[in-house]
């Protein structure tokens, strides 16, 4: 069965090299970026299907990212991965389109399981979609 691909785009190399890890672990393919500008050259070259994303990048922040990829990719889903944890940027994320926002720290596990449960509802919905209703 085809892995899905994944950009996880943040500037903390700790952390990048983290979840990348994690991720291929679990059967993903990766691909990954420091900076904003980097990250949509990835976007177009590596085609994910879905993205983590911090905010505070440099180059292009992670919102002109997010608006960027719901301008031109609407599938491609969004995990914003981020310090800001006021309730305004949570806010702020999810009405420019993340499909989930979590705050740093995290945990690498429920990081892991909110990346599986999108993959699930995108491949069921997917599945759903190519059911003709009934006459």
């Amino acid at each position: 069965m085809k892995k899905e691909r994944i950009l996880i785009v943040d500037d903390e190399i700790d952390l990048l090299n983290l979840v990348d890890f994690n991720l291929t672990r679990k059967g993903y393919v990766t691909s990954s970026s420091l900076d904003g500008l980097d990250a949509i050259r990835k976007i177009e070259g590596f085609k994910p299907e879905m993205i983590i994303l911090d905010l505070m990048l440099p180059n292009m922040d992670g919102w002109k990212i997010c608006e960027y990829l719901r301008e031109r990719k609407r599938e491609i889903k969004v995990i914003m991965l981020t310090a800001k944890a006021m309730p305004e940027d949570r806010l702020k994320g999810l009405e420019i389109g993340a499909d989930d926002y979590i705050t740093k720290p995290f945990s690498i596990e429920e990081l892991i399981i909110r990346v599986d449960k999108l993959f699930e509802k995108r491949r069921h919905e997917g599945c759903n979609k190519d059911l003709t209703p009934p006459s």
